[in-house]
């Protein structure tokens, strides 16, 4: 027979070492779609709950950030699609964890794999997946998107947006 203290014991040692309660499952609660700021990242709000939310999985062109050839506003465009497939009203958000600027990374309704089906956004290239079936779920996605000309794809493509943001915070970016 188990004492309490050796069931309550090890609990106890999850909440003293910080352990991120996310890890162990996915948070999901209804919100209200408030505002979308671009290609990955909206403001929901649930009564006095409101937090910014960068879809995870995905990495979107920044505003401003031009495509190779053709010159034009990735992050527009992005934005645009984006904002096609999310309609206002009720929605379901998944917290996965929060990211190092403090905003939840999450989904919303699963959105993630149709904004990259719809080449809205690409892969971010250090996304964590649930499993293997869904990595290569997303990865068809893309494939598929670009083979069609999808969104993005179908103007002269883009820089990678976490290695353009790296390079217009130095200032090497001209337009």
């Amino acid at each position: 027979m188990r004492r309490p203290y050796q069931i309550l014991m090890p609990l106890l040692g999850l909440f003293l070492v910080r352990v991120d309660l996310t890890d162990l499952f996915p948070l999901k609660l209804p919100v209200k779609l408030l505002k979308i700021y671009d290609g990955d990242t909206v403001l929901v709000g649930n009564g006095s709950f409101i937090s910014k939310v960068r879809l995870s999985k995905i990495d979107a062109p920044e505003k401003k950030q031009p495509f190779l050839k053709e010159g034009g506003d990735a992050g527009k465009v992005s934005a645009l699609c984006f904002k096609r497939l999310l309609k206002e009203g009720m929605h379901e958000l998944k917290i996965e964890k929060l990211d190092i600027y403090g905003r939840i990374l999450g989904d919303i309704d699963d959105i993630s794999i149709e904004v990259v089906k719809n080449g809205c956004a690409p892969l971010y290239p250090h996304a964590s997946f649930e499993s293997q079936e869904q990595k290569f779920e997303f990865l068809r996605a893309v494939k598929t998107a670009k083979a069609a000309h999808r969104g993005l794809w179908r103007y002269s493509g883009f820089m990678q947006p976490k290695k353009w943001r790296k390079i217009s915070k130095r200032g090497g970016h001209r337009r």
